[in-house]
């Protein structure tokens, strides 16, 4: 494990006081690297279990990294021995390893697992796979042991991962900021710019292997994102042979989805594939109450209605394929589709100080929409002699269309008036392509150096076509006033290196990342151009020190960026909602932030508990502000603020009761403070606000499990005023059969029927209260058949947990 860096003077006393423990005489410790004992690759997350040879008791546990590597600190005296266990491998074991005067360090170099068709009884022993590997600055999240992931979206599962939050309309926060960098396998994906919430509302949970949260990248990652990144990794099967499985669920209020997935892999190449279809009905229910202050007093309100039926398809397909024993390609391709209609109906009332209405009509909506990605991945790595000694290159390409087209009906009420009719048709344009060259190069056993370079070149064009139907002429008639076109131009060029060295109980993590990023921007329609450019370098320092065999502490610091999105950047409004008009801004700068972290990992067989204390402070933080345009009229736009910062307290604790009981908690405590000085506001706003994710799975007999999560959100604040708090609560349960051939599963949704979103907006001259609620109580019976080496069941896959890792 590898820590980052915070600053030593705050955090180091504060970490310091947690954890105290005793040193023996004589401490050494014990090293090695797993491999695939056919291709000679490493292996990555391979359970690793120290034990004593006079009792065979387990001392302590952990997984290997990526480069297939494990390191047991701070070992005490004695006479050991480890054991390796990976779904679909053979377990394995190694002779005893003495921690003496003579042999106080012991590397045990390449260990070899080999694939093997293992009774069932075999892996449920020695292939163990926890819910989640949570280290201070880094979680693992194994998508398979969750229910929710059996039939629901990628939304509904990023609910129960620890530190991350989803609101009513599936945006996405991380430590409670909504600025988060969310990647998929590891690359940008259009998909998840500005619609993401919409995305992952219909992506399949069952297309994801893992979610990985990474709250303080290093260098090597791009420095986006104020709170750290969330990388969705998609399921791409490598063990031998033909195997494969196929999903099927059926919900209420006619949602049904399906998932296959086959592969093949006689040893030489691998090629795998799968394909996803999801039926939805997305249904909502808004209201609007304002009081506008003016020369008088008036009031408004309005209730809407929104109903939609998305479906989506969702395909993948790749290779590998190794050239020589030192030379792997592979390539991938990848599309999603998601379409629905969507019919909205929003009353709108306004009413004179005493309560008496002046305006009454109705504002109906019909929206046909579709967006779609298609991308393509290719690869080249080669391997040196050396073992992890590696150069690897890649190319990626996407393009992302879409289309919204909006028809709005009018009628008027109160003053009585001819039904009026008008549309916007909305197509964006979005391309992408990236190379990255990275090199990694283990200099000795106890230093690496990585280097590499990444590019990025991103096209956006966005349309807004508006247009009011002409009753005496019976034609639309296009409004050149509101119409527009904004072309958005991304060049990133980025140099990193970053160095790993170990010194004993010691590790540190430095790295240092240069970037030069160059934005232009068109608004056609106005003949307004803007370009900006800077230069910027953002360092990472990460520091780990093992103190006991299960205790370790962690630090670390990174600087990140924010910048803005094409929505936050195009001056000219948007009129869906005549009453309430958004506009971006042009001027807007990139947030920059300085983020530091501090925590301890406490683990046992029982149990693991992560405490972190992090801090961020935010210069040109944006946030958005609500401007009265007249007396019924808003307009929203995104300013940058002086400065934020944010502080907190997180708490992540997996435990396990035999094998019939197992559960997952995280808390997050913290304080967020604005500065709005610079937009008017005198003085600054704070805010004290928590978090919580709870997981519980019981497993009476073996096959049987029934598993419940709820998830809560306290007040969160915005320069203007505050979201109130929010709690949701699943459950779920699953039955194999068949030898572990076939899973029933039945999950409900949202039990309490409880989700919402609140917003209470509190200036001089408007208080305003917006209530956001969503379909409750959604239920999906489900079943999943399995063949090949998909059939091998694990505890983990019963939601066991190894707390060792």
């Amino acid at each position: 494990m590898t820590f980052r860096m915070c600053p030593l003077f705050i955090l180091l006393p504060l970490c310091l006081i947690s954890v105290s423990p005793a040193q023996d005489d004589l401490h050494g410790s014990v090293t090695g690297q797993v491999i695939d004992g056919s291709t000679k690759r490493p292996l990555e997350f391979v359970n690793v279990l120290l034990h004593r040879c006079a009792d065979s008791s387990m001392v302590s546990g952990t997984t290997t990294d990526a480069t297939g590597r494990f390191l047991f600190p701070d070992v005490a005296a004695g006479e050991y021995f480890c054991k390796f266990g990976l779904v679909g491998y053979a377990s394995a074991s190694t002779r005893p390893i003495p921690i003496d005067p003579r042999h106080k360090n012991a590397n045990l170099g390449k260990q070899t697992l080999r694939e093997t068709s293992v009774s069932l009884q075999e892996i449920l022993v020695t292939g163990e796979k926890s819910m989640q590997n949570n280290g201070i600055d880094r979680k693992v999240y194994n998508v398979d042991q969750d229910l929710m992931s059996k039939a629901g979206s990628a939304s509904e599962l990023l609910q129960n991962v620890p530190s991350v939050q989803v609101d009513i309309d599936g945006n996405v926060s991380l430590r409670g900021s909504s600025d988060v960098l969310i990647l998929v396998n590891g690359k940008n994906s259009p998909l998840m710019g500005t619609n993401r919430a919409e995305v992952l509302q219909q992506m399949p949970a069952s297309t994801i292997e893992r979610i990985e949260v990474i709250t303080n990248p290093t260098a090597k990652y791009k420095p986006d994102g104020t709170s750290g990144i969330i990388n969705l990794v998609l399921k791409k099967n490598t063990s031998r042979g033909a195997n494969g499985s196929f999903t099927a669920n059926a919900g209420n209020q006619g949602r049904y989805n399906g998932n296959v997935r086959l592969a093949y892999n006689p040893g030489a190449f691998n090629v795998y594939g799968s394909y996803s279809f999801r039926q939805d009905s997305r249904n909502r229910v808004n209201s609007d109450a304002r009081t506008q202050i003016d020369s008088t007093v008036s009031y408004y309100r309005q209730n809407l209605g929104s109903y939609a039926d998305p479906h989506s398809h969702m395909a993948n397909l790749g290779f590998e394929l190794e050239l020589d024993p030192t030379t792997t390609t592979g390539a991938s391709g990848h599309y999603f589709h998601n379409a629905f209609t969507r019919t909205e109906y929003a009353g709108n009332t306004f009413q004179d100080l005493n309560h008496l209405q002046t305006q009454a009509y109705e504002r109906d909506r019909l929206d046909h929409e579709y967006q779609e990605e298609y991308s393509g991945n290719a690869f080249v790595e080669h391997s040196f002699p050396t073992e992890g000694h590696k150069l690897r290159a890649e190319y990626s390409f996407s393009g992302h269309p879409e289309t919204e087209d909006n028809v709005y009906t009018n009628q008027y009420w109160l003053p009585s008036a001819p039904t009026q009719y008008d549309a916007t048709l909305i197509h964006p344009m979005e391309t992408e392509h990236q190379i990255s060259v990275d090199y990694t190069d283990p200099l000795s056993e106890e230093t690496t150096l990585e280097t590499g370079y990444a590019g990025e070149i991103n096209h956006g064009d966005y349309q807004f076509t508006v247009s009011d139907f002409d009753l005496s002429r019976n034609m639309w008639q296009i409004d050149p006033g509101k119409t527009n076109r904004f072309v958005v131009d991304r060049t990133i060029h980025a140099l990193y290196a970053t160095v790993r060295q170990s010194i004993g109980n010691f590790g540190f993590l430095a790295g240092i990342r240069t970037e030069y990023a160059h934005t232009a921007m068109d608004q056609v329609s106005q003949s307004i151009a803007l370009a900006n450019d800077y230069w910027k370098l953002y360092p990472t320092l990460h520091l780990s020190y093992g103190l006991g065999e299960t205790t370790e502490l962690q630090m670390n610091y990174s600087r990140r960026v924010h910048r803005p999105d094409t929505d936050d950047l195009n001056p000219f409004p948007e009129y869906q909602d005549p009453r309430n008009l958004r506009t971006g801004n042009p001027m807007l700068m990139p947030e920059f932030i300085h983020s530091v972290e501090c925590g301890v990992k406490l683990q046992n067989a029982l149990f693991s508990i992560v405490p972190s204390l992090y801090y961020r402070y935010t210069s040109n933080r944006f946030t958005s502000v609500v401007q009265q345009l007249n007396d019924t009229t808003l307009l929203t736009t995104r300013m940058n603020l002086s400065n934020g910062q944010s502080a907190g307290l997180e708490l992540i604790v997996s435990s396990s009761l035999g094998e019939w009981f197992s559960s997952n908690m995280s808390l997050n405590t913290y304080y967020d403070e604005i500065d709005a000085s610079n937009l008017g506001y005198s003085t600054k706003k704070s805010v004290v606000t928590w978090s919580g994710v709870l997981t519980m799975s019981l497993s009476p007999v073996t096959g049987t499990m029934f598993q419940i999560n709820g998830s809560f959100n306290s007040t969160r604040l915005t320069p203007q005023g505050e979201y109130r708090p929010t709690y949701v609560v699943n459950l779920g349960a699953r039955q194999d059969l068949l030898n572990n051939t076939l899973s029933l599963t039945l999950t409900v949704a949202d039990v309490f029927h409880t989700l919402k979103r609140e917003l209470n907006l509190d200036t001089p001259i408007m208080q305003q209260n917006v209530i956001n609620k969503r379909d409750a109580g959604i239920v999906y019976l489900g079943l999943t058949w399995r063949f090949g080496t998909e059939t091998r069941t694990t505890k983990g896959d019963e939601l066991k947990y190894d707390d060792g890792i």
